[in-house]
């Protein structure tokens, strides 16, 4: 397959460092600059990243546009170029700008899974998840990963999510004999486990004529109503059938997850914030 074959996204990544004392100035001169470019003509997206440890100092703004003719728009227009006059004395040494091609934005799949740790153990969630992204990012298609520790009467659970490109990926993942492994090492540590898979919003937030949604609003909305309905059942499962084999938990679960979201809690959320969404 050719190294361009599916990069049609013209996108132009920016990278400057702030004046040392005038940092809060930078960042909200910086975001101007990004909201400026939302308007522009053609736009798909503007990310802002503050410093982090894969660029140390530096702030990152990723524009991405519809074609190349509206990238050139924008990165030639009056608006921009005022805006980085009126930003000069904020930012130290020159902007590190590449243009280039990135591939469309694909609808990832993502799995939750939540631990139950024996009293005592909690620390050895941490380790396991170090290894498991070590071994995920060996597997086609993975994206992203992240641990999400218990919060006292919010969470009891200790939460991994990861994300694939596509369910294939995902399922060749759950089905290795890698995770098998990895689940059997630390099974005596945990009480019970439980996973779901996320993905699909589009069905949720489309419709014929309907304005495109933006991802982050479709994840939004899905995670409001997502986070009461495994709180209920998880009250439902402790209350009348606390020593179901996990499995069959799992299912009934996620039965009655599908059910609560798509006939009930997605369309009254969708519908209440319909004009936010479609903003």
């Amino acid at each position: 397959m050719s190294a361009m074959s599916g990069r049609t996204v013209p996108t132009v990544v920016v990278a400057r460092t702030s004046v040392p004392g005038r940092e809060r100035e930078f960042e909200r001169w910086l975001r101007r600059l990004a909201a400026a470019a939302r308007a522009a003509p053609g736009h798909l997206g503007a990310d802002v990243q503050p410093p982090n440890d894969v660029h140390p100092g530096e702030w990152v703004i990723v524009y991405q546009f519809e074609d190349a003719t509206s990238r050139e728009r924008w990165l030639e227009s009056p608006e921009r170029r005022r805006l980085l006059d009126e930003g000069a004395e904020l930012v130290d040494g020159e902007a590190r700008e590449q243009v280039l091609a990135l591939a469309s934005e694909q609808e990832s799949v993502t799995a939750v899974a939540s631990f139950r740790v024996k009293p005592g153990h909690d620390h050895l969630l941490a380790d396991f998840h170090t290894q498991l992204v070590d071994r995920l990012t060996t597997f086609p298609g993975f994206l992203r990963s992240e641990l999400f520790e218990p919060v006292r009467g919010v969470q009891d659970e200790t939460v991994v999510v990861f994300s694939f490109d596509t369910r294939a990926h995902l399922d060749a993942w759950l089905e290795s004999d890698i995770r098998r492994e990895m689940l059997d090492g630390i099974d005596e540590y945990v009480d019970a486990r439980t996973l779901n898979v996320v993905g699909g919003f589009g069905g949720w937030f489309g419709g014929p004529g309907a304005v495109e949604v933006k991802r982050w609003k479709q994840a939004t909305v899905v995670l409001l109503a997502l986070y009461p309905t495994a709180l209920f059942l998880t009250f439902l499962s402790r209350q009348f059938w606390p020593d179901v084999w996990w499995v069959l938990g799992v299912l009934i679960g996620n039965v009655f997850g599908v059910i609560i979201l798509s006939w009930a809690l997605m369309p009254w959320l969708t519908r209440l914030l319909a004009g936010w969404l479609r903003r």
